[in-house]
């Protein structure tokens, strides 16, 4: 996140390896911030948002070194807001964009470029969204799942405007605390990377509030871990998860990226302490899927 870079690694790399291409320079166009990316595989492109430059940038999923976007949607007409996430809906050709500080979901053409309007926009009272820095689209049952301050909220794909959800995900027996990051959708599930990140501005303006005594401690060592969870898409309320990944051993403390491998049976989850991606062999969380195995029983390369 601090070094406006995109590094490619291999599928299996493992340790202190080395990034196989790295996206960077001044081309790019990147940003600081890059909290979320998504590959649109029929366009063979990937998807990033630039919080700081209220933008979204696409290039070539092969681009390499300081090579400059395809696309940027960027301008006063996109409504952008300190975009920190997007997905992708690749039935119906959409890039969806979860604007924080905005507090809406700017939905466009995939193919959308430059100063480009919002095809929809979710935004107001009634949609009770606040801090989103993730959304997944599940096109074939038309639905949006938004992780949103202190929980999962679900809204139907087509909303548009000032809509309540028609669903929500929260309470203690989901996990979720605060600052649930990014998802994804399969097959009706959600999973989460539910960083359970505590922040809390303390600050007016550079002093510290009336009500804050001290320097806050660095909110990183916040002793409740996050983790990596998944729910039915059609839970509804305190829901515990169907399944999870968490504690000492998982190695997650505050996981904020996810993406998924059904194929390999692989779940991929970065951590904002680790400072690094770990990735899990969990082939009973993807039941209709089965894992490339060679002759000898070890997972194929």
């Amino acid at each position: 996140m601090t070094q406006p870079r995109i590094a490619v690694f291999a599928r299996l790399a493992n340790g202190d390896a080395a990034p196989t291409r790295l996206i960077t320079g001044q081309n790019t166009l990147l940003g600081r911030t890059i909290h979320g990316l998504a590959y649109n595989p029929t366009r063979d492109e990937i998807v990033v948002p630039n919080a700081l430059a209220d933008a979204v940038l696409v290039f070539r999923a092969a681009a390499a070194g300081s090579e400059h976007p395809l696309r940027v949607i960027e301008g006063p007409h996109t409504l952008l807001v300190t975009p920190h996430a997007v997905s992708l809906d690749l039935r119906n050709q959409e890039i969806l964009v979860a604007s924080l500080t905005g507090r809406r979901i700017n939905v466009f053409r995939w193919d959308a470029n430059g100063d480009a309007a919002p095809v929809r926009l979710i935004e107001g009272p009634k949609t009770e969204l606040g801090h989103v820095v993730g959304l997944a689209v599940d096109p074939e049952r038309n639905l949006l799942a938004v992780a949103n301050t202190h929980e999962i909220l679900i809204f139907n794909r087509t909303d548009n405007g000032d809509v309540a959800p028609r669903g929500r995900i929260a309470g203690p027996k989901t996990g979720i605390t605060d600052e649930p990051w990014q998802m994804e959708f399969y097959k009706g599930r959600i999973f989460l990377a539910a960083s359970n990140h505590f922040h809390q501005n303390l600050y007016d303006g550079v002093t510290l509030r009336p009500d804050a005594t001290d320097v806050p401690d660095d909110p990183w060592l916040n002793p409740i871990l996050g983790f990596m969870g998944i729910w039915n898409i059609t839970d509804n309320g305190d829901v515990a998860p169907l399944a999870m990944i968490r504690g000492p051993f998982s190695g997650l403390i505050h996981p904020v990226g996810l993406a998924l491998n059904p194929k390999d049976g692989e779940v991929y989850v970065s951590d904002s302490v680790k400072n690094g991606v770990l990735g899990f062999l969990v082939p009973q969380f993807f039941p209709q899927e089965k894992p490339n195995v060679n002759s000898d029983g070890r997972q194929s390369k």
